[in-house]
């Protein structure tokens, strides 16, 4: 699949001066160049991206390709990227009149990061997730039973603090949705929290790193009894209401489930959590 943004038009170079145009004209040493290109993927290698060089008017090229590496003056380069994600490529081409920068996004596309990015999202199996008490003596009881994660600590008013980890492989600038579905019979003082960072947890740290969907009974949801996804129901985090997700960099991040209590309860039965997913919103039907 390919996809591309022309991000600006016609920027042309005259005596070291940038000048933006709207239109191609001829000066007294030739026609000005016209910037274009096109693109596809190797058939063997999904990172290898082959660049073909369609503009006109032009005997000179220059390529930055997005990602940090060097720059090319070849005419139609080939370039590995270091993963799959929406990387902007910029062509400068310059012929006898003047000159002209284009800047488009492509994206690279890694198959093995297509697809569900949550491993084990209806908690069939404890190993695929990482459980730690933070900060607090008291824990919260974490069961695995029948497709649900199910926390709870008592009835009896208690500070408790869960994190519930794992690592997930996200592309750069790429669209994902987010959803969880939530079970609760009313919270007192309490929270439940869904994070996803670049920052790895560490063992007892109360993570805090980019709260994007959560509850809270300080922030008025939560303390009565609710059933959903936590995208539509949920009252606090920094995500969109839609639980479109994007990253900044690509690679490792993590998905940190976060609850519990300060002088409260997460309610008689607990919190029952489910089919926790993200997926890269191009498949999502």
């Amino acid at each position: 699949m390919r996809k591309y943004l022309l991000l600006i038009s016609k920027v042309f170079t005259c005596l070291g001066f940038i000048l933006v145009v709207t239109a191609c004209e001829e000066t007294e040493t030739g026609p000005a160049s016209e910037a274009d290109f096109t693109y596809e993927a190797d058939e063997n290698d999904p990172m290898l991206i082959h660049f073909t060089n369609s503009s006109q008017n032009y005997h000179a090229s220059y390529w930055q390709f997005g990602d940090g590496s060097d720059f090319s003056t070849e005419d139609s380069p080939s370039h590995t990227y270091p993963g799959g994600g929406i990387y902007t490529v910029t062509l400068a081409v310059q012929g006898q009149g003047t000159g002209q920068e284009i800047r488009r996004e492509i994206e690279v596309i890694d198959p093995s990061l297509q697809g569900e990015r949550v491993n084990d999202g209806n908690f069939e199996d404890e190993d695929a997730w990482t459980v730690y008490s933070a900060g607090y003596d008291i824990l919260t009881d974490v069961e695995f039973a029948n497709g649900t994660l199910v926390l709870s600590n008592g009835v009896e008013i208690v500070d408790t603090n869960i994190v519930i980890w794992q690592a997930i492989e996200v592309e750069a600038r790429k669209e994902y949705v987010f959803s969880a579905d939530v079970r609760g019979g009313g919270m007192h003082q309490a929270w439940l929290e869904f994070h996803l960072s670049d920052e790895e947890p560490e063992e007892g740290d109360d993570y805090g790193a980019n709260n994007l969907f959560s509850m809270n009974t300080w922030a008025e949801c939560g303390a009565e009894p609710f059933d959903g996804n936590i995208v539509e129901i949920g009252c606090a985090g920094d995500g969109e209401s839609d639980g479109i997700v994007t990253f900044e960099t690509g690679g490792t991040h993590y998905l940190v489930i976060k609850a519990g209590s300060w002088e409260g309860t997460l309610g008689a039965e607990g919190i029952a959590i489910s089919n926790v997913s993200l997926m890269p919103a191009d498949e999502v039907e």
